[in-house]
């Protein structure tokens, strides 16, 4: 059986027309650029003569045609007289290398050979990946930094290297990827990281990308993975919470988010800033304002008592009490052109008004109290933001619509609160323009 083999085997050689001593030329060059000051003009010496072979189709049917190719050219890409000569060395060198292992898996050879010019390979590719890297030209960094971290995966996973994972290839590649607009193949190097948990400043970012991908992309399952572990990873991050009630408004219909609210809201495991979130999804959902008038106003009830609860919790945020008076003031109105539309002189009209009345009164009292605490906290500032001015600008023209309104209803219900109630407009009207 052995015969049969070598048999075989020496007329594979004889046939392919590549003979032994064509391979020793080669290698003989090889290992003399390694010896004395020759090394340049030896290791272009063996090039030459391995080109000689590599003309030959036959040679691609043998291993060692990749082996000696990977072995030169990545020891010309790490050759400082060399390398500039031969810019694509360190790429043709891996390329040479794949289709070697692809031949000779076990890289007997390879082994036997010390493993030369391999680490230059990687080295190479590197360099030139963090050379168009810093030029920002994007589309070659990642295109260096895909087979850079290619090749790292063959050293992790062939014992070439102690690491286990070589996570700086892997971070380079999906930097690139995402500057070059490939945010698919980014998120297949940041997912590989992010699964490792690492935790270092430098890779929140990381979470930050999968979580807003996989979320555009309407991939639950994904979005889901990749928010448990930035949730794991970088628990003192709130915009997990953020992407997350993003994920649920998107996905659930109002009646579930009211669900969800409810549920947490009796729990009280609801931060402000979640009712704040809660707040803005009841009253500007697209969803719930396509709803009829009397459930939209359910909703709109909702988020004033959203606002006010994360104002509660947070008295700070005179926004959070502004949210709840225009929440408030929007059932105001909405209740105000529901209370019109009741006409008629019958008992039954007349008591159904009344109690509509009584609903806009409500509204008006809630929205009044809400918009006066905001008014008091930013009015005493000293300094305020653009966003400060415009509210409590807009604040003072509610409360003075506000008053009005009272003091119009109370020349029928009660005339003696007529004059409280006109200077409080008085005053709200005054200060129109003064922020």
């Amino acid at each position: 059986m052995k015969k049969i083999t070598i048999g075989f085997m020496l007329l594979f050689v004889i046939a392919s027309g590549v003979k032994a001593q064509d391979y020793k030329k080669v290698r003989n060059a090889f290992t003399l650029s390694k010896v004395g000051a020759a090394g340049a003009g030896k290791l272009e010496e063996a090039k030459t003569e391995l080109d000689k072979i590599s003309a030959d189709p036959k040679a691609a049917e043998n291993a060692e045609t990749y082996l000696l190719k990977a072995e030169i050219l990545g020891t010309i890409a790490g050759d400082p007289t060399l390398k500039d000569k031969y810019p694509n060395a360190g790429r043709e060198g891996y390329q040479a290398l794949k289709k070697y292992l692809e031949l000779e898996p076990t890289e007997a050879k390879l082994k036997a050979d010390g493993y030369a010019g391999i680490n230059s390979i990687y080295g190479s590719m590197f360099s030139a990946g963090v050379k168009n890297y810093n030029e920002k030209n994007w589309d070659s960094a990642y295109a260096q930094f895909k087979d850079v971290a290619e090749l790292g995966d063959l050293f992790t996973s062939r014992k070439w290297s102690n690491s286990a994972f070589d996570t700086t290839s892997y971070l380079y590649a999906g930097v690139t990827a995402q500057n070059a607009k490939k945010n698919e193949e980014a998120a297949k190097y940041y997912g590989k990281l992010a699964e490792l948990k690492l935790s270092g400043q430098d890779y929140e970012s990381i979470y930050d990308f999968l979580t807003k991908y996989y979320l555009n992309a309407k991939d639950e399952a994904n979005f889901q993975k990749y928010l448990g572990l930035a949730k794991e990873t970088f628990p003192k991050n709130s915009l997990w919470n953020d992407l997350e009630f993003a994920n649920m408004s998107d996905n659930l219909a109002p009646d579930a988010m009211l669900t969800k609210f409810t549920t947490a809201d009796g729990a009280k495991s609801l931060t402000s800033s979640n009712y704040l979130d809660y707040g803005d999804y009841f009253i500007n959902n697209k969803k719930i304002k396509d709803l009829d008038a009397a459930k939209k106003a359910e909703y709109t009830n909702k988020a004033a008592y959203a606002f006010s609860r994360a104002y509660e919790l947070d008295t700070t945020n005179a926004l959070a009490a502004y949210n709840a008076g225009v929440a408030a003031y929007t059932a105001f109105e909405d209740a105000s052109d529901a209370a019109r539309q009741i006409k008629g002189v019958t008992a039954d009209i007349k008591t159904r008004r009344a109690a509509a009345d009584k609903g806009v009164d409500a509204a008006a009292d809630k929205s009044i109290q809400w918009l006066e605490k905001s008014y008091a906290s930013l009015s005493a500032k000293t300094t305020r933001t653009n966003t400060e001015k415009n509210v409590v600008g807009k604040a003072t023209d509610l409360l003075y619509n506000l008053y009005a309104y009272k003091r119009d209803r109370s020349k029928v219900l009660n005339p003696k609160d007529y004059d409280k109630f006109d200077a409080k407009s008085k005053y709200y009207d005054s200060m129109h323009g003064k922020f």
